[in-house]
């Protein structure tokens, strides 16, 4: 198992259960990873059992993206970590981010605080398995529990699966596809979010351009993208009858890029435009080779290939704009024709 080049987050604080906390850092290191403690404030923490460890950054000092992983260990320190909101919103990030994160014993306590595990399946302590079903999660008494991103396990006779379960969604953790350790729900909310941005970006840059053709192409993929979220949509309530879905972001990952500015340079909206398309396809081509059920499977290679096609549509446009004589995808492609318009 190869963990270089991965960065792990800890979070300790007083009465932290010892052997739940070295034992995983020492195993992670040993297979290449960077381990950091982060801590409520600079200087050490004592664990239930004496061992003393050292604060690596305070809370304040650090945020999720500087991380790949994080792990929650028990004993008495998350009832000191759950009461400090920068630690519930870093621990949102890895969550809402689909990053890997670990909780054993108490540790499942701070996600509790967070919020964040509404409608997710997970284990712990017995005594916390109460608070547990209180927050909305599905509680299953088994040594480990991996939902999506997330691994859980009971006590510290669970350390040895907690950690290998916990380290192999680290080795499979890519920055550049974040969504593959999201839930199904999750997955689809993260989606439906980004074909609305996707279709307000086309939206605003058909007003835009003066261009006739042009404004055709973007009418045109704002529909799509439009047309993608109804059919993202369905799906979610089909598969969760009475929610709807949540508007969820990966930040700088998704169609409808935060960094897409509809007003600014056209070229580089264009490029920002291609990325997201790009990585739009990603996404539906990987939910349709995990997706079981065949007619979901075939709405996600569906919804994959489109995304094919507007990339290149918007290189087309690009070439265009930027005067390398390359044929625009509007004069090759008949619904660009005027009468549909």
């Amino acid at each position: 198992m190869d963990l270089k080049n991965k960065m792990v987050a800890i979070l300790i604080a007083p009465k932290f259960h010892d052997e739940e906390t070295t034992a995983p850092a020492a195993f992670l290191r040993e297979h290449g990873a960077e381990v950091r403690y982060i801590g409520i404030q600079k200087g050490t923490c004592q664990g239930k059992g004496g061992t003393s460890l050292t604060v690596d950054s305070p809370i304040a000092d650090v945020q999720a993206t500087e991380f790949d992983g994080l792990l929650i260990p028990g004993g008495g320190a998350p009832e000191h970590l759950r009461q400090h909101k920068e630690v519930l919103a870093f621990v949102k990030s890895f969550m809402e981010t689909g990053k890997p994160v670990g909780a054993i014993c108490h540790g499942p306590q701070v996600l509790i605080s967070a919020k964040v595990i509404a409608h997710r399946t997970l284990t712990g302590y017995a005594g916390i398995r109460d608070d547990l079903l209180n927050a909305g999660a599905r509680y299953e008494d088994q040594p480990v529990v991996i939902d999506g991103n997330l691994v859980t396990a009971r006590i510290p006779e669970d350390i040895p699966a907690f950690t290998q379960a916990f380290a192999t969604l680290l080795t499979r953790f890519d920055r550049e596809s974040p969504w593959l350790h999201l839930n199904p729900a999750q997955a689809l909310e993260f989606a439906i979010t980004n074909e609305i941005k996707a279709w307000e970006l086309y939206e605003n840059l058909s007003k835009r351009t003066k261009d006739r053709l042009a404004k055709a192409k973007f009418r045109f993929l704002a529909e799509m993208e439009k047309a993608h979220q109804e059919t993202l949509t369905q799906v979610f309530e089909k598969v969760y009858p009475g929610r709807k879905p949540q508007s969820r972001n990966l930040p700088g990952i998704g169609e409808g890029g935060q960094d897409i500015d509809p007003d600014g340079d056209l070229a580089k909206i264009l490029r920002s435009a291609m990325a997201a398309e790009e990585a739009a396809y990603r996404l539906y081509h990987q939910i349709a080779a995990k997706v079981l059920n065949r007619e979901t499977k075939k709405i996600f290679e569906d919804l994959a290939e489109d995304e094919q096609q507007h990339r290149k549509l918007l290189e087309a446009e690009y070439a265009l704009h930027t005067g390398s004589g390359l044929p625009s995808a509007i004069e090759k492609e008949p619904w660009w024709s005027q009468n549909l318009w």
